[in-house]
């Protein structure tokens, strides 16, 4: 389901990208004692949140670094940033590795997102266990979206690895690199292959392609939930990426926003600098 790009139509934003990214790598703030411990739980926090996990950014600090379950919260949503924290640390790891993003890998990530929430499916199409990586047999919907018969799911997931095979190692510049994590994202969340799980384990391997090539993994931020979806479906609606490249990068400088401002109002610690 790739869509083709519109040129020009994200130029100003992806200059901003560059220029923010440039000025936060020259600060060095990702060089900070456990920066990238503290920003893959941000991270969690974060995705997890946008598929409903009620946690505050604390209590999935505590969570994930401490282990300390928050009272008063459904334990579903525990399990569900504990699982995600654990799946961006295996994909973390697999990057630095060079792992080759199959279709294989992608349900080894999906398992591991789903681990304690996935379920036992018996449906006409077949039996499928979401928590084991499973491929969906079920038609999905989201909203008024619709996605692909999931006779097709193997095949595009295949063409789809196999097309990423071909670009990956090929992307040299920062943007041609974020270029093709963000279409990568695009059109694994589209072809939704998953029953459960999609959005948060497209957005990890977004992640992964972005530290195959050492940049720092992107974010989505809860409080723009609404935004991201309906850039989803702008994008879909046009035949464009446009709408959702341009999303994904203003998030990025969002993120390097607040921390360049955080880190020169206060020079506060690693953790607070992402409470800011």
């Amino acid at each position: 389901m790739s869509l083709p790009d519109t040129p020009g139509k994200v130029e100003n934003t992806i200059n901003t990208f560059t220029k923010k990214r440039s000025e936060f790598h020259s600060l060095k703030l990702h060089e900070a004692i456990d920066w990238g411990k503290y920003y893959l739980m941000f991270i969690s926090h974060h995705s997890t949140a946008i598929e409903g996990s009620s946690l505050t950014l604390t209590e999935s600090q505590l969570l994930l670094d401490e282990g300390i379950t928050p009272k008063g919260k459904p334990f579903e949503h525990s399990q569900m940033e504990r699982d995600h924290y654990n799946a961006l640390m295996f994909v973390a790891m697999e990057a630095e590795a060079k792992r080759k993003v199959t279709p294989e890998f992608i349900r080894v990530v999906s398992a591991k997102v789903m681990h304690g929430t996935g379920q036992k499916y018996h449906v006409p199409g077949g039996d499928f266990d979401s928590a084991k990586g499973d491929y969906r047999k079920i038609g999905v919907f989201t909203g008024q979206t619709s996605y692909p018969n999931f006779q097709k799911v193997e095949s595009m997931v295949k063409a789809l690895c196999e097309d990423l095979e071909n670009k990956i190692d090929k992307a040299n510049t920062v943007t041609e690199i974020y270029n093709v994590a963000f279409a990568f994202h695009f059109n694994l969340v589209s072809i939704h292959p998953f029953a459960d799980g999609n959005g948060r384990v497209s957005r990890l391997i977004m992640n992964y392609i972005l530290m195959y090539h050492g940049e720092i993994p992107a974010i989505i931020h809860k409080e723009d939930r609404q935004e991201y979806i309906d850039s989803l479906i702008e994008s879909r609606k046009i035949r464009s990426s446009q709408p959702i490249r341009k999303f994904l990068y203003d998030q990025q400088i969002k993120q390097f926003d607040r921390q360049i401002e955080t880190q020169r109002s206060s020079g506060k610690d690693t953790f607070l600098t992402f409470l800011a």
